[in-house]
């Protein structure tokens, strides 16, 4: 066997890392770049501040999907107020219907000032619920209309509660800071509501 001379070696190795050394250098990979999986056209995502101008997609989402459950608090609270025969239902509704159009006028001027476009009707989901609701009437409507607030706050809470840990713009956390107790009570009201209504005999005749 025959030695290999080290001028030759010496010749192979700058042969074969001279061009690794004019090639470009190998891009960044993005999941170090992007640690949050952010959307790629993040403005000021590059430099890890966001432009004040432009509302982030957190508090985008946030914004619009309270904004619908807003809404849909008023339009059923109104409803309950034409429909149900108990007392203490027709009250929440009203309740709610006050509450929650105070509230909605708050997040509505935040989504301006963030040149965000709120939805302007029910989605999908509660105009399901308020078709629904509007078929029944007494007992059978109010155990209905308190288990849907029951759940919607319940949804509501969740997204208080993310936005006040995970939000970016500090007016808008804070806005969800202050509005977290009123939708907490109002979940509270819910479920008491509904205990007395599932507790109380059924007025129909057997």
């Amino acid at each position: 066997m025959h030695m290999i001379r080290v001028p030759l070696v010496a010749a192979i190795l700058v042969a074969l890392v001279s061009p690794a050394l004019a090639a470009d250098p190998p891009k960044a990979d993005v999941a170090f770049t992007n640690p949050g999986f952010a959307n790629p056209d993040t403005p000021g995502l590059l430099t890890g501040q966001p432009r004040g101008d432009v509302a982030n997609t957190s508090d985008m989402i946030f914004l619009k999907q309270f904004a619908r459950g807003g809404r849909a608090e008023v339009e059923l609270g109104k409803l309950a107020q034409q429909r149900s025969k108990t007392g203490n239902v027709d009250e929440f509704g009203a309740h709610m219907v006050k509450d929650h159009t105070a509230a909605n006028d708050k997040f509505a001027a935040a989504a301006r000032a963030a040149h965000i476009e709120l939805p302007g009707v029910l989605d999908p989901e509660h105009q399901a619920v308020r078709d629904e609701l509007a078929k029944l009437d007494g007992r059978d409507f109010d155990l209905r209309y308190v288990a849907s607030q029951i759940a919607d706050h319940q949804k509501a809470v969740q997204l208080l509660i993310y936005e006040i840990g995970s939000g970016q713009d500090g007016a808008l956390r804070q806005l969800a800071a202050d509005t977290l107790p009123t939708v907490m009570a109002h979940l509270e009201s819910a479920k008491a509501l509904h205990a007395n209504l599932i507790g109380a005999p059924d007025p129909r005749p057997r």
